[in-house]
């Protein structure tokens, strides 16, 4: 039974679990909460997983350094449960917790060598994921959206789930049953299980998209959702038979059946918010709902489409937004487990530096198509962008000829009469791109266009570059104004771009603000403007000291 207490806020009676309405939504302080999708077990980290971490976790520095350290929090983890994880302890020949423990290690480890700022590590096996998704459980089976019923239907043990038939077709080649979506084998499966009635819950869903055509970027993987939620949804086996499948977590009330595997990852980041809230205060103290979900887009209905019916069913708050992100591709075909073309990233990240690989993910993946991966080209990005174009720039204007503090007090426009109208044109240039560039950074990262945002930074060191090999403030001499007004416009623009690439690379970025003599407390988001800090420079110009250097081929 439902009762409303005066505030409208709903209770459910046989598990006091708090079921916030729409007012208790509305909350300024509550933190900024990202999340990766959790990672499968059956297999060692890969790029693709590495992807996605550098992906949240510049979302998550970057909301924190626009909001001027709004409080985030931020999650990733580990997906433990399921016959393939049981499957893959058996060819170990491990216990599956034992398996899943060193398993989960290895992502932690993955986690920790890229300097990740995750607030909590979860896993599927924690007792409060168990807690939690037991409680859910419990909340949509008296809600009437969970009956028993017998099963028959395309299942793909690879991918741990039951397509329906207008997701299988017939492979060319050998006639197998395979899902058009993954590609994997299905084979025809009859058991008993326990069914979601995702069927009741495709007209909210349906209209949620529709209200929200933003709710997944990009939008192209919207469309996919809305077409395929707007053509009817079959209600959704969320159980598998012991007999089947013994490692998972036991339905409530039920202990001949486990979990669908999908089921309790998806609650995992409910757990991790504090889900079940026992009170008001503990929802309010809670970062439900996500802000935003990272995830592969080979995982986009499970999150799209299950993940926010469960949602709706219990009427819990979802999600504010799906960040869908592409693959990587190694000779012609998407980098995965299976196909055996992954790439270590805790090797990758030992030979270039956990910053250069972040920069690559960050600057050439993208959310809306698919890139190639190969080593060659994260060198290539090291070298020329890091090093000979940013700390190229950022060593020039700390020359031990030079003298940034003089510079920062040369504010006499005129200088630039005499000069050539390239250079006074540039100059112009500079100035006010360098004042402009955290807008413009920040419009594709609202649209979570890494690259783009990144390209702007780059257009900009680029043109730095050129106005210093073209003005040439080492062949005037150094006690008149044109060296040092030179300068000022450079180490502008070297200051405000580190500022800005603190949440991309935060320990080339820290290295180089470091190197400019920057006042910690002058590295916000407020300074990144054009002569917003004249303090820094200290000491600045002298020689050696590089902060990023080349890798030999």
């Amino acid at each position: 039974m439902w009762r409303r207490s005066i505030l409208g806020r709903r209770w459910i009676s046989t598990s006091s679990v708090y079921i916030p309405g729409k007012e208790a939504l509305s909350r300024p302080q509550k933190p900024f909460y990202t999340t990766t999708p959790i990672f499968y077990v059956n297999a060692a980290p890969h790029i693709g997983h590495l992807h996605s971490m550098v992906l949240a976790d510049v979302l998550t520095r970057w909301n924190s350094f626009i909001r001027q350290n709004h409080p985030t929090f931020f999650t990733t983890g580990t997906d433990e449960h399921g016959l393939k994880v049981q499957q893959a302890a058996e060819r170990a020949g491990k216990e599956p917790r034992e398996f899943v423990d060193l398993a989960s290690q290895s992502f932690k480890e993955l986690a920790s060598a890229a300097r990740i700022s995750h607030n909590r590590f979860i896993r599927t096996t924690d007792e409060d994921n168990v807690v939690a998704a037991k409680a859910l459980w419990s909340i949509l089976e008296e809600k009437g959206y969970i009956y028993k019923g017998r099963h028959s239907g395309w299942y793909c043990v690879s991918d741990e789930t039951f397509y329906p038939e207008n997701q299988v077709t017939r492979r060319q080649d050998d006639g197998a049953m395979v899902s058009k979506e993954t590609g994997k084998i299905v084979e025809w499966t009859a058991e008993e299980n326990y069914f979601f009635a995702l069927s009741k819950v495709q007209k909210p869903l349906l209209r949620h998209l529709q209200e929200n055509p933003n709710w997944i970027a990009p939008h192209t993987r919207w469309r996919d959702v809305e077409r395929e939620v707007a053509l009817g949804l079959d209600d959704l086996s969320i159980s598998r038979p012991v007999s089947r499948n013994s490692w998972g977590i036991r339905v409530p009330k039920d202990e001949s059946q486990v979990m669908y595997v999908w089921f309790d990852a998806l609650i995992n980041y409910l757990a991790a918010a504090g889900f079940p809230w026992k009170s008001v205060q503990e929802f309010e103290d809670s970062p439900w709902p996500a802000d935003i979900h990272v995830i592969g887009k080979d995982i986009v209905r499970f999150h799209a489409v299950y993940w926010p019916a469960f949602l709706l069913a219990a009427g819990l708050p979802l999600p504010k937004q799906l960040v869908v992100h592409a693959h990587w591709t190694m000779d012609g075909s998407k980098m995965s487990k299976s196909s055996g073309n992954v790439v270590d990233p805790i090797y990758t990240m030992e030979m270039f530096g956990a910053d250069s690989v972040k920069f690559f993910l960050a600057n050439d993946g993208y959310i809306d198509h698919d890139t190639v991966y190969s080593n060659s080209r994260i060198l290539a990005r090291h070298n020329s962008e890091l090093v000979n174009k940013y700390g190229n720039l950022v060593m020039r204007v700390c020359g031990h000829k030079f003298n940034i503090p003089r510079a920062l007090g040369s504010s006499d426009p005129s200088v630039f009469d005499s000069m050539p109208q390239e250079i006074h044109d540039l100059h112009t240039v500079l100035r006010e791109d360098t004042n402009t560039l955290l807008a413009r950074v920040q419009t594709h990262m609202d649209e979570y266009q890494t690259a783009r945002a990144l390209g702007e930074v780059w257009n900009l060191i680029s043109t730095a570059n050129r106005y210093l090999q073209e003005g040439a403030p080492w062949t005037y001499k150094q006690t008149t104004q044109e060296p040092d007004a030179i300068i000022k416009d450079a180490a502008e623009v070297a200051r405000v771009s580190s500022i800005i690439l603190q949440p991309f690379i935060p320990d080339i970025s820290t290295k180089m603000l470091d190197r400019l003599a920057v006042d910690p407390s002058k590295r916000t988001a407020d300074y990144a403007h054009y002569d917003a800090d004249p303090t820094y420079g200290q000491k600045a110009n002298r020689k050696g000291d590089y902060p990023v250097s080349i890798i030999d081929a």
